[in-house]
């Protein structure tokens, strides 16, 4: 059996609870207990030193790539490559046990001034500040006073440093998932675990949504040809990307339905979404002509064609965002908007939330409960509540 120096070790009252200092082949370690209570403290030190005796003493040496690869491999984990190419960076060859909150608070200092991310802090808050100045003065608004435009600097700039607050907020939290899989794989102890300095009140979630009066106004400035693209996006809150990789083959042959498969779906699951309601009248306007047209099996169901800068174009024109077409810099409303559209659609006019988030495509949100999937029957009856049928 492998022999162990440990120290005698002794316990630290920080703040309310304990913690427990042991010296294990030369390095020192340091858990919290949990507890206020001296005796139990002594005895989960006592339990501790047992174990470092005995060999139990794997956390001391793992490193965070072993606890990263554990989380991906064996948990099944998808991480976004940016948040794990950060975590890889700063953390690389680092004890598990030597990462604590000051080393934490050492991650979001080190983040935060990474200079891709200040350069592209400083770009964001240069189009947004323009874009709340051209929302103030529309409509045929008197310029902006020096007080005023000062102000929407300081709320703009708020803004965006919430946003850079947020994006490393994701980072810890994914680094926070990790230390919990070990715990619950019982390759480390809950004491362990360090507290995670996750900025609180960081809100710079977009709200952007299109009215009804907005929406009438865009399709008249957009091209004939991507209205039914758009109108689909505003009804349902799919996502662009999603919408436009749909083909004629995914509609049945009565023109009923239409089959959204899982490949499709961020959620990775299939849905069915009904294209008429219950008195078969159709939902969308692609459906009168896909009844009329002989379609190739795999050919897209909406023309996309140059969709984004016409987007942008007309966006700007009604003051919906801003535009560059020599840079193609754009700050402004965007079509991910219309999930919010539709879903604030649905919910005011009586749809219930699960409904809603099954015809979106959402499995999770804040906004939402849980859901099960949904027959097509809740789906037709809360397209008819929409158009009042």
């Amino acid at each position: 059996m492998l022999q162990h120096e440990i120290s005698e070790g002794f316990v630290r009252k920080v703040g309310r609870n304990y913690f427990m200092i042991l010296t294990i082949d030369g390095q020192r370690q340091q858990r919290k207990t949990g507890t206020n209570n001296l005796d139990k403290a002594v005895e989960m030190l006592e339990d501790w030193k047992a174990q470092a005796k005995a060999g139990v003493v794997e956390e001391a040496r793992l490193r965070y790539e072993a606890m990263r690869d554990e989380y991906t491999q064996k948990g099944g984990k998808q991480v976004q490559e940016s948040i794990l190419r950060d975590l890889n960076m700063f953390f690389k060859n680092i004890r598990v046990s030597a990462i604590t909150v000051k080393k934490l608070d050492e991650f979001r200092a080190w983040r935060e001034s990474l200079p891709q991310v200040v350069e592209y802090r400083n770009g964001t808050l240069a189009k947004e500040i323009a874009l709340r100045i051209q929302k103030a003065t529309s409509n045929g608004r008197k310029k902006l006073s020096p007080g005023q435009k000062e102000k929407i600097e300081e709320e703009a700039t708020t803004w965006v440093d919430n946003g850079v607050k947020a994006t490393t907020n994701r980072r810890l939290t994914v680094l926070r998932a990790m230390f919990n899989f070990l715990v619950k794989r019982g390759t480390i102890q809950k004491t362990d675990v360090p507290s995670f300095p996750i900025a609180n009140n960081v809100d710079n979630k977009r709200r952007g949504y299109l009215d009804k009066e907005d929406m009438d106004k865009l399709l008249k400035i957009l091209p004939g040809y991507l209205h039914p693209f758009v109108r689909f996006l505003y009804a349902t809150g799919m996502r662009s990307g999603q919408a436009s990789q749909l083909t004629w083959d995914m509609v049945d042959s009565k023109v009923m339905e239409l089959h959204v498969p899982g490949e499709l779906t961020k959620n990775g699951e299939d849905f069915t979404l009904p294209l008429v309601y219950r008195d078969g009248t159709p939902m969308f306007d692609f459906v009168t002509d896909l009844k009329k047209s002989a379609r190739q099996p795999h050919e897209p169901i909406f023309n996309t064609t140059d969709f984004r800068s016409q987007w942008r174009q007309a966006c700007a024109k009604l003051a919906l965002g801003i535009y560059n077409p020599e840079t193609q810099v754009y700050r402004g409303l965007r079509p991910h908007d219309f999930r919010r559209t539709a879903c604030r659609n649905m919910i005011k006019s009586g749809i219930p939330q699960a409904v809603a988030m099954a015809i979106s495509g959402h499995k999770t949100d804040s906004m939402f409960r849980r859901y099960a999937i949904l027959d097509k029957s809740a789906v037709q009856d809360a397209f008819g509540v929409l158009a009042g049928k």
